[in-house]
């Protein structure tokens, strides 16, 4: 799909690094289909692109990253319908973890329900220091479902239970004491930080981050043991590469690596 395609986000690359904007900031960027089709294209276009190296995920506007769900979407849903659209989010959402590039998630204001699961999706979470968090449609009669599930990894079960069953809003210090969110700054440092942050990655080996980012998605998902074992296996196979060697070269005759993603 091409950037003029797009109507529910924004889509442009500068040097290695793609910027995917959520684009309904009338409706406070909230998610319907079209959005999760349109992001999921966009950010597997950019892991197929080897010029690319990092996805920044942000939102236009500058009162929310996302309020979740477009009710107008889904409200006059009925069940079957309703249990399609929980999978057509976790379609996105799961490509988000585990496409074989580094997703940096942008957020600067609300942060709710589906747009929250979006962003715990992401490899990182940076935001501004004005932002909130929460999972307000227990407040509609409706559970958290779908990528919520990763949150007990990221805060725990007990925050997971405060957050599911009260629906009450953390604010940006709460969120960050947690473990929900990678980094906190200033409205006016969140460019910059997300600069250094993206730029950083984009001088890995992509085929090391894209190895890494397996490995943890393993962690997540399966056994202890299991898990390990992958991770012994895939590595075998990353020391068959060039960055591995170009890497192991620069360390030993003390140089910055170049890395190509062979």
């Amino acid at each position: 799909m091409t950037s003029a395609a797009y109507e529910t986000i924004a889509c442009t690359d500068t040097g290695p690094i793609r910027r995917v904007t959520l684009n309904r900031p009338d409706v406070l960027n909230a998610i319907d289909a079209r959005m999760l089709t349109e992001v999921r294209d966009a950010v597997t276009d950019a892991a197929a692109d080897p010029a690319l190296r990092v996805v920044a995920v942000d939102a236009a506007g500058d009162r929310a990253f996302s309020a979740g769900i477009d009710v107008a979407y889904v409200k006059d849903m009925q069940g079957i319908e309703a249990r399609e659209i929980g999978r057509e989010l976790h379609r996105t959402f799961l490509t988000l973890r585990t496409v074989e590039i580094p997703v940096v998630c942008v957020i600067d204001g609300l942060c709710l329900g589906a747009g929250l699961e979006l962003a715990v999706s992401c490899d990182f979470m940076i935001a501004t220091d004005r932002s909130r968090f929460g999972l307000p449609n227990i407040h509609r009669g409706i559970p958290a479902i779908v990528e919520a599930a990763i949150l007990p990894a990221a805060v725990g079960i007990q925050g997971a239970r405060e957050m599911a069953y009260l629906g009450e809003f953390w604010d940006a210090a709460k969120a960050e004491r947690r473990g929900l969110l990678t980094d906190v700054v200033p409205a006016a440092g969140l460019a910059a930080r997300v600069d250094e942050i993206c730029e950083a990655l984009a001088e890995k080996s992509p085929l090391a981050l894209g190895t890494q980012k397996e490995i943890i998605h393993k962690w997540m998902t399966t056994d202890l043991e299991s898990a390990i074992d992958f991770s012994i296996n895939t590595v075998m196979l990353n020391f068959m590469s060039r960055d591995q060697k170009e890497g192991m070269s620069a360390f030993v005759e003390k140089r910055d690596a170049t890395f190509t993603g062979e």
